[in-house]
């Protein structure tokens, strides 16, 4: 699989997945195009919420978990965002691990904010070895975008500590559902403060990003509107 496949990225003129159609998605820039594979995420979700419905926990838990492995297994990534889905991995195996030794849904669902306030110290880490988690991330998934800013570059610093703020913010919101919302309540609420947050900031960050590139890139010489990846092949990622 390449870059351009794993991004959800289409070819000039295409629309990425079959809701290119859709009216607000269909009119995006190809670049901001969600990855028809997102779309799988939910269906752990789903599953985990029909399933205690109607089976004991641990079979809701089992069950969720397993589409978990599906999507993991089937959602193919570059290097560094293949090692952040496994980080999420184990942090889930646990999560299930402990839900079901304990009989609890909340404590596989506690996965999420778990996950979110284990990886802080990652950035943070990354930021004290000067290469900004955000910028590895963003040159390795759209080397033709931003790869001509240095790893360093004071944008990725600020969306870097951006991210990590929001992480924790993320984690305290999320733990505070989970304590005091029902597990319904808890995956619907979740979801709804999660996804469009993130969904945000992601297309914000992504804003700042690609001017500061087109800026670096006219001051060092260059056309100021380089070919975006949707005008040539992406690398091969995998």
């Amino acid at each position: 699989m390449t870059a351009r496949s794993a991004l959800g990225i289409a070819t000039r003129g295409e629309h990425s997945g079959w809701y290119g159609g859709i009216p607000l998605l269909g009119r995006l820039p190809v670049e901001w195009q969600p990855n028809p594979r997102i779309f799988l995420t939910m269906l752990p979700v789903l599953l985990f919420y029909g399933l205690t419905k109607v089976a004991p926990a641990e079979v809701a838990i089992g069950g969720g978990f397993a589409a978990v492995t599906v999507v993991f297994l089937l959602t193919k990534e570059t290097p560094l965002l293949r090692l952040i889905a496994i980080y999420g991995y184990v942090v889930t195996a646990g999560s299930a691990l402990a839900g079901i030794l304990l009989t609890s849904e909340k404590a596989y669902l506690a996965a999420g904010p778990i996950g979110d306030a284990l990886i802080l110290p990652l950035y943070a880490w990354t930021l004290w070895r000067g290469w900004p988690l955000i910028g590895a991330i963003g040159r390795e998934i759209s080397p033709t975008m931003v790869g001509n800013l240095p790893v360093n570059a004071r944008i990725f610093v600020k969306v870097t500590v951006v991210w990590a703020a929001y992480e924790a913010t993320k984690a305290l919101v999320l733990t505070w559902m989970l304590l005091n919302l029902s597990i319904g309540e808890y995956l619907v609420y979740g979801r709804l403060f999660g996804w469009p947050t993130t969904a945000a900031l992601v297309f914000i960050c992504g804003t700042f990003i690609l001017r500061e590139a087109r800026r670096h890139h006219a001051e060092n010489g260059g056309p100021p509107d380089y070919p975006s990846a949707s005008s040539r092949p992406a690398a091969a990622a995998s």
